[in-house]
């Protein structure tokens, strides 16, 4: 409590994702539920023009972003012509979306609903939903199937370089805290959780989706036990 004081006092609307949130609610932004800045002191959010934003819900934005409603590129223009342009567009984010850190979303800009944005990527133009995109200029790189195959197959391999790397730092084995990304490889639905892995099954908001999917998995190893002595 008094770390969350201090942190309010010395940083003030940007002192955590939920205040600043509620600042950019109150300036006239449309945010949905379950969305989250990650640093807000290392984000920048276009205030000028808060009229101009929407973003969804369960939108995930990470460390460095920038979103931009207006250009002052016409200041050049006008040095050289001596007229005005204005230079400004909406931008607006779609539901669940994850945006990878320091990534920059230009004004005008529409990212649909259930996208992949990745790390340092810029968004000049609209993307889609249900898909995976990257670059400068970002651009689509594949669709949300896809990736969700990908990244399923390569759980296994993922998950055993982790052990490895973690019994050459530290002698002994990861616990459960460090597994809590993987541990649907060796649970199920009939499995008592501890809390580090039930905190996993609610992010999102999703949590009774999440718990009939689970029931549903077929997990490659009996438990965690068996999964670390083959490794």
């Amino acid at each position: 409590m008094i770390n969350k004081i201090i942190r309010r006092l010395f940083y003030g609307n940007k002192a955590d994702s939920k205040a600043y949130i509620e600042y950019l609610r109150g300036l006239g932004m449309k945010i949905g539920e379950e969305t989250t800045i990650y640093v807000p002191t290392k984000t920048q959010i276009d205030i000028t023009r808060p009229w101009l934003i929407t973003i969804g819900s369960n939108v995930k934005i990470t460390e460095g972003v920038t979103i931009l409603t207006h250009g002052f590129d016409w200041s050049v223009l006008k040095g050289v012509y001596g007229d005005i342009l204005g230079s400004e567009g909406g931008v607006a984010i779609g539901n669940n979306v994850f945006i990878g850190m320091k990534s920059t979303i230009l004004k005008g800009v529409h990212i649909g609903n259930n996208v992949i944005i990745g790390a340092n990527s810029l968004v000049n133009k609209d993307i889609p939903d249900n898909c995976v995109a990257a670059g400068n200029p970002c651009k689509v790189i594949m669709g949300l199937e896809e990736y969700h195959e990908k990244r399923k197959a390569s759980q296994v391999a993922e998950a055993k370089e982790l052990v490895q790397l973690y019994r050459e730092r530290y002698g002994r084995d990861p616990d459960e805290k460090a597994l809590h990304e993987f541990f649907w490889l060796f649970t199920d639905g009939h499995d008592e959780l501890p809390e580090c892995w039930e905190s996993m099954m609610k992010l999102g908001g999703n949590y009774e989706y999440t718990k009939e999917q689970f029931k549903k998995n077929n997990k490659k190893f009996k438990n965690m036990d068996e999964f670390l002595k083959q490794i």
